[in-house]
C-alpha cells in the first residue's frame, strides 16, 4: 500500500513537472495558438504573417467571387489582431490592384461573425483614397437567406462550390436529372479553369463565372459569332492605314477617356454579340465625328437584318450591309433591346446615323490596328472567347492551344490599349482593352484585357470598321 501511494505521488509530481512548459515551449505554444481567443479584449497583438497572408488571400478570393475590388498579394510585411466588438486584423502588405499597379497598403479586416454581412474590409493604399468592401461571412448565411436546409459541411468541395454557384447566380434546374448533368459540366469546367490558370502566360486569373455550368457548345451559342468563310469575299474594302504622324506610337490610349465609348451593355441569353460589336464601333465613330456620344439600337438589327439570325448568331460584315440597306440606325432609347427577335418596325425618320460600307483591317498586323484605332476610333473584332468564359481579371495571355486564332466565336470591340509593367517579376505585358457585352459584373467592370503583340486568341484575324455616310 505504501509503495502504491509513493508511486502515485511520484507520477503526480512527474505530471506536474511535465505540464509546466519551459519559456521556449511557452513561446512556441503562443505562436501556435495566436488567434481570436489569444487576444485580450481591447488589446492588440502581433499576428503570424503566414496566417495573416492566408486570411488575406481568403478575403481577396471572396471579394473576387463577388463584385470586387480585385487585389493580388505580393508580400506581407506584418500583421496584428485586436478584439473590439468583433476582431480587427490589420495587415501591412504590398498588393497589385485592378489596374495592375503595385502599392503598399494597410488592409483592415473587421469580422463580426454574428452579422450576415459580417466582414468589412478597408484598403488604405499609399497615395490612394481608401477603398471599402464587404463580403458575407459564409455560405450558411446565404443558405438561410434562400431557405436552404443543406449542411455544406457534409458536401464535398465540388458540391459545395456548385451549391454556392447556384445561390450566387440564382440557378434553378427543372429536376434532379438536369441538376446532376449541370454538376458534371461544372466539375469538368473546374478542370478547365485549373488548366487555364496553370498555363496562363500573362497576369489573368480564371475562376467560376455565370457560365460555369455551360458546355463549350452552349457557351459559344450564347456568344453568337458565326465562322467567316475563308474563300468568300467579305464585301468590305481593304482599309488604308496611314502611318502614325509621330515617330513613335503612344504607349497607351483609351477612347473611353475621349467620350467615345458608351456604357457596357448586356446581350443577355441571346447570341447577338455581332450586333453589339457593330453598334459599339458606330457609336465611337459617330461620337468622334459629331462630338455627341449616343447609344444605337441592337434590337433594330435583330429585327430587321434578314441575313443574320438575331439570337442565333450573325456576322459583323452582314450587319454593316444591313444597316446600309435598311437606311441607318435608331437610338437605343427609340428602339430598345429585348434580347429576342420581334417584328421590324424601323422608322426611317428616326435614323440618326447612316453607313456607306465597311473596311477590313490587315490580318495579323496589330501595329496597323493601333494606327487605325488612334486615327479613327474603336475597332470591331472577332475573337476566340474560350478564355473569356472563366475570365476574372488581369491581362489574358492563354497558352496557344487553349485559345486558337482559327476558332473566332465572339464579336467584341477594341477601345484602347496599354502596357502593364511588373518590375518585381521582370515582366512587361502589352494589352488591348476590349469592351464586352455581358454586363458590367463580368470581367473588369465589363471589359477584357487581352495580350497585344502575338495575335492572342485571333485578336487581329477579323478586325473591321464601318464607314459612316
Amino acid at each position: 500500500m505504501k509503495m502504491y501511494v509513493a508511486a502515485t505521488v511520484a507520477l503526480f509530481l512527474l505530471a506536474t513537472i511535465q505540464t509546466t512548459p519551459t519559456a521556449a515551449e511557452e513561446q512556441e505554444l503562443s505562436r501556435d495558438r495566436r488567434g481570436l481567443n489569444d487576444v485580450p479584449l481591447g488589446g492588440s497583438k502581433p499576428f503570424d504573417e503566414k496566417q495573416a497572408e492566408e486570411q488575406l488571400q481568403q478575403t481577396l478570393d471572396k471579394l473576387t467571387a463577388g463584385e470586387g475590388p480585385h487585389y493580388k498579394i505580393v508580400k506581407v510585411y506584418s500583421a496584428s489582431r485586436q478584439l473590439v466588438s468583433g476582431t480587427l486584423t490589420r495587415i501591412d502588405a504590398d498588393l497589385i490592384d485592378g489596374n495592375e499597379e503595385q502599392r503598399r497598403c494597410i488592409v483592415e479586416i473587421w469580422a463580426q461573425p454574428w452579422l450576415a454581412q459580417g466582414h468589412e474590409i478597408t484598403f488604405k493604399c499609399h497615395n490612394q483614397p481608401a477603398v471599402h468592401a464587404r463580403h458575407s461571412r459564409s455560405v450558411e448565411w446565404a443558405e438561410k437567406k434562400t431557405h436552404k436546409k443543406h449542411n455544406h459541411h457534409s458536401l464535398n468541395k465540388v458540391d459545395h462550390l456548385f451549391h454556392v454557384f447556384q445561390i450566387k447566380y440564382k440557378r434553378r434546374y427543372a429536376n434532379s436529372v438536369e441538376h446532376q448533368m449541370r454538376l458534371r459540366i461544372f466539375r469538368q469546367n473546374l478542370r478547365t479553369i485549373q488548366e487555364l490558370n496553370d498555363n496562363e502566360q500573362g497576369s489573368a486569373k480564371y475562376g467560376i463565372t455565370e457560365f460555369a455550368d455551360m458546355t463549350s457548345t452552349e457557351y459559344t451559342q450564347r456568344a453568337g459569332l458565326w465562322q467567316r468563310s475563308e474563300d468568300k469575299p467579305t464585301g468590305g474594302a481593304a482599309a488604308v492605314v496611314p502611318p502614325y504622324p509621330s515617330a513613335e506610337l503612344p504607349k497607351e490610349f483609351d477612347w473611353r477617356q475621349k467620350n467615345a465609348v458608351t456604357q457596357v451593355k448586356n446581350q443577355g441569353s441571346c447570341g447577338s454579340c455581332w450586333a453589339f460589336s457593330v453598334t459599339g464601333n458606330i457609336e465611337g465613330l459617330y461620337a468622334i465625328k459629331t462630338g455627341e456620344l449616343q447609344e444605337f439600337s441592337e434590337q433594330e438589327l435583330l429585327d430587321c437584318d434578314s441575313t443574320d439570325s438575331a439570337c442565333n448568331g450573325g456576322l459583323m460584315d452582314n450587319a454593316y450591309k444591313a444597316i446600309k440597306d435598311i437606311g441607318g440606325l435608331e437610338y437605343e432609347s427609340e428602339y430598345p433591346y429585348l434580347a429576342k427577335k420581334k417584328q421590324c418596325h424601323f422608322n426611317k425618320t428616326l435614323s440618326h446615323v447612316q453607313v456607306a460600307g465597311f473596311v477590313d483591317l490587315p490580318k495579323g498586323n496589330e501595329t496597323a490596328m493601333q494606327e487605325w484605332l488612334l486615327a479613327n476610333g474603336p475597332i470591331s473584332i472577332g475573337l476566340n472567347a474560350n478564355a473569356m468564359q472563366f475570365y476574372r481579371g488581369g491581362v489574358s495571355h492563354p497558352w496557344g492551344p487553349l485559345c486558337s486564332k482559327k476558332n473566332l466565336d465572339h464579336g467584341v470591340l477594341i477601345v484602347g490599349y496599354g502596357v502593364s509593367d511588373y518590375p518585381n517579376f521582370h515582366k512587361t505585358l502589352p494589352y488591348w482593352i476590349v469592351k464586352n457585352s455581358w454586363g458590367p459584373r463580368w470581367g473588369e467592370q465589363g471589359y477584357y484585357r487581352v495580350y497585344r503583340g502575338d495575335n492572342t486568341c485571333g485578336v487581329s484575324e477579323m478586325a473591321t470598321s464601318a464607314v459612316l455616310a
